[in-house]
Formats: C-alpha cells, structure tokens, sequence
C-alpha cells in the first residue's frame, strides 16, 4: 500500500509541476504556426529573439522533464515494480534514466539553435 501512495504522489506533483510549468512558459512560446510562420520569414533582431526564447523555454521544459524523470528513476529504484526485473528497459528505473538522457540529449540540440537564433539577432 506504501509504494501505491508514493507512486500515485509522485504522479500527482509530476501533474502540478507540469501545469504551473506550462502556465509560465506560454508567454515565450509559440505554438507550432507561430513558429512555421515566423521560420519562413523572420528578417528582423525581434524576429530571431522570439525563436532564440522559444527554443530556450524548451530547453528548460526539456530539462525540467528530465530531472523529473531522474526522480523517478530514483524512486523505482528504491521500490521497483515486479515486471522491471523482466522487463528492466520497458519500466522502471533503467526506463526512466534511457528517458532522462534523451531528453537531455534533445536539450542540447536546442541550445544549439538558442545559440543560432541569437547570433541572427545581432547580425540583423
């Protein structure tokens, strides 16, 4: 019974953290036809500053999914769930870190792009 409450209050701050998450980021990022439009005609220092502070407010969801997912990892470790010993890459702790590191993984591409965009700001 320890381990259904632990998992279902972890399920629970995961929620609220992701809504008051997403509720702060609206303002810098676009959705996905603000963002196709503004790829196909930014020209302007404003214009590469919207995309630079989209990308960097996905870096930060990306990375807060992250260390969320490191948390969980943590706490499956400390009360596994029965199928993780069959099937460790599918639940669990080794399933949660594979989808922390990719999530970092993908972080880094965007800075990558933060970096891009703001250096088309200044030259605009």
């Amino acid at each position: 019974m320890n381990r259904r409450k632990s998992i279902s209050s972890l399920l629970l701050m995961h929620a609220a953290a992701t809504l008051e998450r997403a509720t702060a980021q609206t303002a810098t990022r676009l959705t996905k036809k603000e963002l196709r439009d503004l790829l196909m005609s930014a020209k302007t220092k404003a214009d590469h500053q919207r995309m630079a502070d989209h990308y960097r407010a996905e870096v930060d969801r990306l990375n807060e999914d992250a260390k969320e997912h490191e948390e969980m990892a943590e706490m499956y470790r400390q009360h596994p769930p029965l199928l993780a010993a069959k099937h460790p890459w599918a639940v669990g702790e080794k399933n949660c870190r594979g989808v922390a590191e990719r999530l970092r993984q993908a972080a880094e591409k965007f800075k990558a792009l933060v970096a891009m965009h703001e250096a088309m700001a200044k030259a605009a």
